[in-house]
């Protein structure tokens, strides 16, 4: 019924953006802004850039803070369009939600980690502390690499989005360790993987740079590794892929602008970009 609903309201919208992205000439200056899933922060950022060229009248601001603040901002009217990472279910039922895009959820490791594939239970395990060293899963001692160091658990705030995709879908609803030190940006989590040898993390795909190292998850032990790459996720190969959302509710309806900016988000242009950062709809 969730996913219904959801793809009701996309349709509708993508009908939308087929008559048309632009606003009228006529229409005031204005400024629309976002608020919310760090996931789709850069996504967005690239949206609002384009959309304001083709509409030099409206002016588009995208904040980050997270899911959790994206709902919250959205709830009181503080932004026009909240961002989410998180479904209706995972939050407020009277939150209105549109499909805008998909991301892919990646593990991550330092470079200097010679770890390059993991199975779902086995990160389980490292998250939930059955698992202490790198030796345990697999690491090896080379150079100034040692195996025998202790796993550094870097992951996200309880607010976020990713972390509640990253406990449902990996985790198997257990809860991270609390030795995880946590971070309320993918961002902040893949630059502490980076400075730290020892680190692991998990983040949005859009993410990964050379800074840091994709994990490739196989099914089951001895089974081939699917890495966490674009071509992957979009075949379907790599399956760890969820839907990002612009989120509204019903007390405070989106201003004309507003409107127009979802509808460019949602047309062929806007889901072009879409697969330049992240994966488009379909």
């Amino acid at each position: 019924m969730l996913r219904s609903k959801i793809m009701r309201i996309g349709t509708t919208l993508a009908l939308a953006a087929m008559i048309g992205t632009a606003v009228p000439a006529t229409a005031m200056a204005s400024t629309v802004k976002l608020a919310g899933s760090t996931s789709l922060q850069p996504l967005a950022q690239l949206w609002a850039t384009a959309f304001h060229k083709a509409n030099p009248s409206i002016s588009v601001s995208v904040a980050g803070g997270g899911s959790g603040a994206g709902f919250t901002a959205a709830k009181s009217g503080s932004v026009d369009i909240g961002m989410s990472s998180k479904t209706v279910a995972d939050s407020d039922s009277a939150a209105q939600l549109t499909p805008v895009a998909r991301d892919a959820v990646a593990v991550v490791v330092n470079p200097k980690n010679n770890v390059r594939v993991l199975t779902p239970d086995i990160i389980k395990g490292i998250y939930t502390g059955k698992y202490k060293t790198w030796k345990s899963v697999g690491g090896k001692t080379h150079g100034s690499f040692n195996a025998n160091h202790a796993i550094v658990l870097d992951g996200r705030t309880g607010a976020s989005g990713t972390y509640d995709y990253f406990k449902t879908s990996i985790l198997g609803g257990s809860t991270q360790s609390s030795k995880t030190k946590t971070y309320a940006s993918n961002g902040m989590v893949r630059s502490a993987v980076s400075r730290d040898p020892y680190g692991i993390g998990y983040l949005s795909l859009a993410y990964i740079n050379k800074s840091v190292m994709g994990i490739a998850i196989a099914p089951a032990a001895g089974k081939k590794g699917i890495a966490p790459t674009k071509s992957n996720s979009l075949s379907g190969k790599y399956p760890y892929v969820r839907y990002l959302y612009f989120v509204n509710y019903a007390a405070h309806a989106r201003s004309s602008a507003a409107q127009a900016f979802v509808n460019y988000c949602l047309s062929s242009k806007g889901q072009k970009i879409a697969a330049s950062e992240d994966l488009p709809l379909h």
